[in-house]
């Protein structure tokens, strides 16, 4: 008895796009936040996979093949999932560590990470190549080596098709996603598709998303269009200000808590151990989240242990300071690298100290920057007089490197592996954690 699978259902603007697209060779789909582009990446793969073609130098036929290619690790695991879910009853066998799922028509989905991997698709051949969230594939790695000489040749033998999928991220021409949206020699041919296409998405709530977000936001994340990023910052920072200057540190308060990123990296040109402190309120006020200290440092990964008792120490100055009616909620930690050692000495220490969400951790920077600025833009954080005012020596350099690393983030900087951000990834944590993902607290 033949098995029976269901492959979602694509609405109509995802059935023009695969409709138009299959005139094509070549694919790229510019497409808003919640536009539904996993689903239709889901769906191409499915029919793929699922059909017989034949076998090249054979009078056989037999499943497709299809490679499916994203930036990071964590971005094709959501994939990865849902093609086992649909798939399930046709599957000979699956391996998320060996990147695969092989069907019993011989059919078959590998699975590549591209960044840090010229590698990737080389050896292989493929009736579908799918490459999702393209923009944030490294540049210009993916443009120059990996698409030309290790993903593109998988489809010559079986004059296989390619689909690219993505939401802009700034105007870059050394970017792949970029490059092909723009070049006709790379013969792509481009579909674009706003939020607003998808007609699952509330009208109501997209305008509030417009209205919530610094327009320049909206533009890039829901338009789709490509925004150039380099003229300013991501971040005002005029908006942790009232009337023009910091805030007082709050004499009472719903609670405190720290925001501490740290690296095992050293040198100039490299990230060190940045914490924030923060204040909430939200109880008997509008929501707020003040900065009321911070500070900077380089050091040994063999001294940090060493370091954290301090930090609880200046957790408990700023409580007899802002009075938490909740007391402290601790230290959130990246639950990476040196973080995650952090992470399990706490437990022997007696710290309070809690892994940041991986969810949260695994997404890019640029990612974080977005989902927090929607609350920078709404004025929901300001800055502290003690904390405006302070300076450290970091790097050779004396300055207030909070304020500064606020000021200067830019979204698809080149450079940004030369940027110390410490602070700034600090500043973004917090905002998600108290007004992005309140079950973090």
């Amino acid at each position: 008895m033949a098995k029976e699978i269901f492959i979602p259902e694509l609405h109509a603007g995802q059935l023009r796009i695969w409709t138009e697209g299959s005139e094509f060779q070549y694919n790229v789909v510019r497409c808003g936040r919640r536009y539904g582009k996993t689903v239709m990446l889901v769906a191409l793969a499915c029919s793929y996979v699922t059909r017989l073609f034949p076998k090249p130098g054979t009078d056989r036929k037999e499943g497709g093949k299809v490679g499916i290619f994203t930036a990071e690790y964590r971005q094709y695991q959501e994939i990865f999932d849902a093609l086992v879910e649909i798939l399930g009853p046709l599957i000979r066998s699956q391996s998320r560590s060996e990147k695969r799922i092989l069907l019993k028509n011989k059919g078959k989905i590998d699975f590549w990470v591209t960044n840090d991997n010229k590698l990737a698709g080389r050896g292989r051949e493929y009736d579908c190549v799918l490459i999702d969230e393209a923009a944030f594939t490294k540049s210009p790695e993916m443009l120059e080596e990996i698409w030309p000489k290790s993903i593109k040749p998988t489809l010559l033998t079986r004059r296989g098709r390619a689909w690219v999928f993505s939401t802009p991220d700034g105007i870059d021409d050394a970017n792949f996603f970029y490059a092909i949206c723009h070049e006709p020699k790379y013969g792509f041919h481009e579909h674009y598709a706003p939020t607003s296409d998808n007609p699952f998405v509330p009208p109501d709530e997209l305008e509030k998303e417009r209205q919530n977000n610094d327009p320049r936001v909206f533009q890039q994340e829901f338009l789709a269009e490509f925004v150039d990023w380099s003229k300013d910052a991501l971040l005002d920072v005029e908006k942790l200000f009232v009337d023009g200057k910091p805030v007082d540190t709050p004499t009472t308060c719903d609670a405190i808590f720290a925001v501490m990123d740290t690296a095992l990296k050293g040198g100039t040109e490299n990230d060190g151990t940045g914490i924030v402190y923060f204040a909430l309120e939200q109880t008997y006020t509008a929501p707020r989240l003040t900065i009321i200290d911070w500070d900077v440092t380089q050091m040994k990964a063999s001294l940090l242990p060493e370091y954290i008792p301090g930090v609880y120490a200046n957790l408990e100055r700023l409580a007899t300071l802002c009075r938490p009616r909740m007391g402290s909620y601790g230290v959130f930690m990246e639950d990476a690298a040196m973080g995650a050692i952090l992470n399990q000495k706490a437990q022997t220490e007696g710290w309070d100290m809690k892994p940041i969400d991986s969810v949260l951790t695994s997404k890019g920077k640029d990612e974080r920057a977005i989902l927090a600025s929607s609350h920078h833009y709404l004025e929901k954080a300001k800055i502290s007089h003690e904390a405006f005012n302070k300076t450290v020596v970091f790097k050779q350099k004396t300055a207030n490197h909070l304020w500064r690393q606020i000021a200067g983030f830019h979204l698809a900087d080149k450079d940004a592996h030369k940027r110390a951000d410490d602070l700034f990834d600090c500043y973004t944590y917090g905002l998600i954690i108290a007004f992005g993902n309140s079950a973090a607290l």
